[in-house]
């Protein structure tokens, strides 16, 4: 059976009340945790994932927007899926992002696993990347017509270049600057390697 929470919706009562103090949650909703909760979690697609499983039937789904959130959470921090559960049980600001009430929400790790691969098959990801790129330019008001493409564009020599080739152009360049620099010392290394 399908269980989601609209993150618009507000509560009667503030869980968090007596559970965090008043410094760190003026931190977390000012910071990151209440960025996520106020502005990206109502973007997560809990419908589309909530499209494999029944709409009345069975056990509840964990809820479905805290779980999209969580994935998204993972991708963003390189969480492994133990990690991403343990922040999901454990870390009350990742629960103050993810709306959830801290101490009730369970979960294991076959049940994320499984609702990874639900996100992977459908390619959720991409989905849930443009729209909070689109929601984050909207809410901070940036102008992206002007952005400077030249510079997005990094290559690494480690792609175009095995081990001992990039070994042997760091010699060479190193012993290019040594000769520049330090023509004695460069003239004291063995005619061998000079010549290599």
């Amino acid at each position: 059976m399908r269980y989601a929470v609209d993150p618009r919706q507000g509560r009667l009562f503030d869980p968090f009340e007596g559970v965090i103090p008043p410094l760190g949650r003026k931190r977390i909703v000012e910071g990151w945790q209440g960025i996520f909760r106020h502005v990206l979690l109502k973007l997560m697609p809990a419908r589309q994932l909530g499209e494999h499983f029944a709409p009345v039937f069975g056990r509840p789904t964990k809820e479905l927007f805290s779980v999209a959130g969580l994935l998204f959470l993972q991708e963003l921090n390189s969480w492994t899926n133990a990690r991403a559960v343990e922040a999901y049980l454990f870390h009350t600001d990742v629960q103050y992002a993810l709306n959830l009430e801290p101490g009730v929400d369970e979960m294991c790790e076959r049940t994320f696993e499984r609702h990874r691969a639900l996100f992977v098959d459908n390619e959720l990801a991409s989905t849930i990347m443009d729209q909070v790129t689109t929601e984050l330019i909207g809410q901070l008001e940036l102008n992206i017509d002007q952005q400077r493409l030249d510079s997005t564009h990094v290559f690494s020599n480690m792609a175009s270049f095995g081990r001992t080739r990039l070994m042997g152009v760091t010699i060479k360049r190193f012993l290019t600057q040594v000769k520049r620099h330090h023509a004695e010392d460069y003239a004291a290394l063995p005619e061998a390697l000079r010549e290599r």
